[in-house]
């Protein structure tokens, strides 16, 4: 894969889930990183036109460590499901 490449539709809809994680462990401006990513799957991908609901649920965090767990879903079906690890880049 180059730069000159799209992304794959998988990558995208992993990358969504950690993002909405993220967006809800740190405030504006506050750095973090993904640290892991665990029991991804992805049943089906999404048709041009279709919209995928994606829902994230913090399982557990210590410290600036933090474990979510994600799903995404297409007309009420999962479609997609898996598990994001997030640190604190400033701790």
């Amino acid at each position: 894969m180059s730069a000159d490449e799209p992304l794959p539709l998988e990558v995208m809809l992993v990358e969504a889930m950690a993002q909405f994680a993220g967006a809800l462990a740190f405030e504006p401006g506050r750095p973090g990183m993904l640290t892991g990513v665990d029991r991804c799957e992805i049943d089906r991908l999404p048709a041009v036109g279709e919209a995928v609901r994606i829902t994230v649920t913090l399982e557990a965090s210590f410290g600036g460590l933090y474990r979510f767990s994600g799903t995404g879903s297409i007309d009420g079906v999962e479609v997609v499901r898996g598990r994001f690890y997030l640190g604190d880049a400033q701790s």
